[in-house]
């Protein structure tokens, strides 16, 4: 038996199984920018929510004018409505494939965000 041409079909067969690659991580930087950007002035960073909660709830209460409407954490409702939110800006941003929770989720995509927002 050939082990070489054994060898390129399990190749071919493990590569065929794996994950596809995450579209956060091989977007452009622009792409990405516009994707954890603010949607408009008057609304926090959806990103923020998933990966710097804290500055979600300042821009969040920022927007706020009475004491009533603030909040001290995100909630589970903020957090999947963003989640939608950016699910939906990847595609108008261009990025291809479906993104997923997983791919929110990645803590690669996190330090990425880190990394744009620090400049």
């Amino acid at each position: 038996m050939n082990w070489a041409l054994v060898l390129a079909v399990a190749g071919f067969a493990l590569s065929a199984c794996s994950k596809p690659e995450n579209p956060l991580l091989s977007a452009s930087d622009g792409q990405f920018a516009r994707l954890i950007e603010p949607k408009n002035a008057f609304s926090p960073s959806c990103a923020a929510a998933l990966y710097e909660p804290d500055l979600f709830v300042k821009q969040y209460n920022g927007l706020k004018f009475s004491q009533a409407g603030k909040i001290v954490a995100v909630s589970e409702q903020q957090r999947a409505e963003c989640v939608a939110e950016l699910q939906k800006r990847a595609g108008e941003a261009g990025m291809r494939g479906d993104i997923t929770r997983e791919h929110l989720a990645d803590e690669r995509v996190r330090q990425r965000y880190i990394a744009a927002r620090k400049g």
